[in-house]
């Protein structure tokens, strides 16, 4: 009895079991078919309000996108279109990025385990606005640091005002930069294939100067993660044709983000062919490159064309060295190039991007073999003779770069000239170009100079300069002069200022304003001289022979124009002393020349008559300096002495035969 009660309570809790596990297995049921038709329903949903909140929360930035949709799958399809990223405040334009259209497929379960697999990425219109504004600050930063490069700790260079200049050693490389890298790149999915038309990026600096590289074309696609990656780009820079080929280390090695990551880069526009094969510290954004660079271009018309310069002749060049890029920072060293036959090799040249409305800032230490300017500034030939070679004196009140330049050079061309173991270590700052020091070597002489050129109106440069030329040969520059020969021997040194106010350097050498003392210890002067100076009745008997030393030579020079006086002229030896003054044309190649010895240093049978010498250098004419007015006159001045700048009396004062001159 008492089993027949138990089994009859039993049924009812079997029964309520069995409701419950139908109810709990149909509202299972339920949620599975509801979610597999929400899950296929996502093509049809428009997402984008709510990913736009989501994204403007996490940029800092507002961000609109007009469509989102999914197609689930086990690749899950996701399209973007009308999406636009506000800029930074401040900024020249609205919006920082606009993408017309964006589509991705993600392999499901590369959600749930591992770095995502993409397997093709497709974009069209997009345009990206790279910047910074008036006051300096990157658009490129948001509010989130995620997988941003860290900024450069390399130092800001030194201001106009500030520019430090490095005394007479060459300029220095900037302190080497910390690498930007980005903080995290573990997690970067994977890429099967890419593909972006139709876009562009635009770099604006703080200056308002803007440079847009054009894609039209961009195809980028590996097998897997652990292969290489092939890309291909086909584009412009501002309206230059360029064309990349690229093949980068795989996604796997991009996620290494501590280790610098490997590429090898190709980029050809007309005839200009650039070879990168290096790494990058932080690839995503091209920055922490660190490599070797080859450049090869048989006219340079496409370097030109991207600093917006038109040459005037083709220059070929080549060019290798170590390159670096980092933040701001972009430098080329131990480098070795060819510049239109022209040897030479690169210890430095670094471009400091300026910030803060600062001009950039250029740093050069280049070494030429063998220079010939004649090939580099010589424009055409004119009508069966040559073009001469000028160099422009152009100087900007506000220059953009700054620079500082060493330049030396084995030998150098220039017109008819040929220079030796020529050195100049020079700056560029507003409105004036300094000279710290220059060397250069000319018939066995050597000239040391320093100087500065400062802008004027209407496109002219005042230049200012003092120099000392040591060990001039007087015969080797007879002949280069085209002198006819001269009974003194011995190397004179000159200390020397100058100043002109011309557009190019030729017409400075020509217009300048000279004044210059040339001295002489040492040397020799035939005897003949000062006997038939003197007039000495003793060559009636003997003709005299051999040479007699200089005790000391002294001349004062001043010329403006090419037009100029040596005054006084004086040469002591111990057969006698000799005065002169001489004056010269060097636009006609002319000069008069008048010249006697004084009675009391020449021998008792010597009349002391004064000669004048005159007419071209090639076919002098010889006379009495006492006949004519013109001689005279010269005659009266020869024991005067010209004014002189400081420097040059200084030089002047030293010499012997400055005590005996009266002032």
């Amino acid at each position: 009895m008492a089993e027949q009660n138990r089994a009859e309570k039993s049924e009812p809790k079997k029964r309520t079991r069995a409701w419950l596990a139908y109810g709990c297995g149909g509202i299972a049921l339920l949620g599975v078919a509801t979610t597999t038709v929400g899950w296929f329903a996502l093509g049809h949903i428009n997402l984008a309000s709510l990913a736009s909140k989501r994204a403007t929360a996490l940029l800092g930035r507002a961000v609109s996108i007009q469509s989102l949709t999914i197609t689930p799958g086990a690749w899950v399809g996701v399209q973007f279109q009308n999406v636009q990223v506000a800029n930074v405040a401040g900024g020249s334009a609205p919006d920082m990025v606009q993408v017309g259209y964006l589509g991705v497929d993600v392999k499901l379960s590369s959600l749930f385990s591992g770095p995502m697999v993409v397997r093709h990425v497709r974009a069209q219109g997009v345009h990206v606005l790279v910047e910074r504004t008036p006051a300096g600050v990157p658009n490129w930063r948001f509010k989130t640091q995620g997988m941003l490069a860290v900024p450069s700790a390399a130092p800001t260079p030194p201001a106009v005002a500030g520019l430090q200049s490095a005394g007479h050693a060459p300029p220095q490389p900037s302190q080497q930069p910390i690498m930007p890298v980005a903080k995290d790149r573990a997690h970067y999915p994977t890429v099967l294939e890419a593909e972006l038309e139709q876009s562009d990026v635009t770099y604006r600096t703080a200056h308002g100067v803007s440079y847009q590289s054009v894609l039209h074309a961009v195809h980028m696609q590996t097998q897997g993660a652990q292969t290489p990656i092939s890309l291909v780009v086909d584009g412009a820079y501002n309206t230059l044709p360029v064309h990349l080929e690229a093949t980068l280390q795989p996604f796997a090695m991009l996620r290494q983000y501590q280790t610098p990551y490997g590429m090898a880069v190709r980029v050809t526009s007309g005839d200009l062919s650039v070879v990168f094969t290096g790494t990058a510290t932080d690839p995503l954004n091209a920055d922490g490159l660190a490599g070797a660079v080859q450049v090869e271009t048989p006219t340079s018309a496409p370097l030109a064309a991207v600093v917006g310069y038109k040459l005037p002749q083709n220059i070929p060049l080549s060019m290798a060295g170590q390159f670096v890029h980092a933040g701001d920072l972009w430098q080329l060293t131990k480098g070795h190039a060819a510049l239109k036959g022209n040897k030479l090799s690169v210890a430095l040249a670094e471009l400091y991007e300026g910030t803060h409305t600062q001009p950039d800032h250029v740093k050069a230490d280049i070494a030429f073999e063998h220079l010939n300017m004649n090939t580099l500034l010589v424009k055409a030939e004119h009508a069966g003779q040559s073009a001469e070679a000028d160099l422009p004196l152009a100087v900007s009140q506000t220059p953009d770069p700054l620079i500082e330049a060493h330049l030396t050079a084995q030998s150098v061309a220039y017109n008819v000239y040929n220079f030796q173991n020529f050195s100049i270590l020079a700056s560029v700052m507003p409105g004036v170009v300094g000279v710290q020091e220059m060397r250069v070597g000319y018939l066995g002489a050597t000239l040391a100079a320093s100087g500065q050129l400062q802008a004027r109106p209407q496109g002219n440069t005042h230049i200012q300069a003092k120099a000392l030329v040591s060990g001039v040969d007087i015969e080797a520059y007879r002949r280069a002069l085209g002198f006819q020969p001269v009974p003194i021997k011995g190397r004179a040194t000159l200390q020397m200022t100058a100043e002109a106010t011309q557009p190019t350097l030729n017409a400075a050498i020509s217009h300048a304003t000279i004044a210059a003392a040339v001295g002489m210890t040492g040397g020799t002067l035939e005897s003949a001289v000062i006997r038939a100076a003197s007039a000495d009745l003793g060559l009636l008997f003997h003709k005299a022979t051999g040479t007699t030393p200089i005790t000391c030579l002294l001349g004062v020079v001043s010329a403006q124009n090419g037009i100029g006086q040596v005054l006084p002229l004086r040469l002591k030896t111990e057969q006698g002393t000799l005065s002169a003054n001489a004056r010269f044309n060097l636009n006609n190649r002319s000069f008069d020349l008048i010249f006697a010895t004084q009675r009391a240093t020449t021998g008792s049978f010597a009349l002391d008559i004064p000669v004048r010498v005159s007419g071209s250098f090639a076919k002098p004419r010889i006379g009495l300096a006492g006949l004519s007015a013109t001689g005279r006159q010269m005659l009266a001045q020869s024991e005067r002495l010209n004014s002189l700048p400081e420097g040059v009396r200084q030089f002047a004062q030293q010499n012997a035969c400055y005590r005996a001159i009266a002032p």
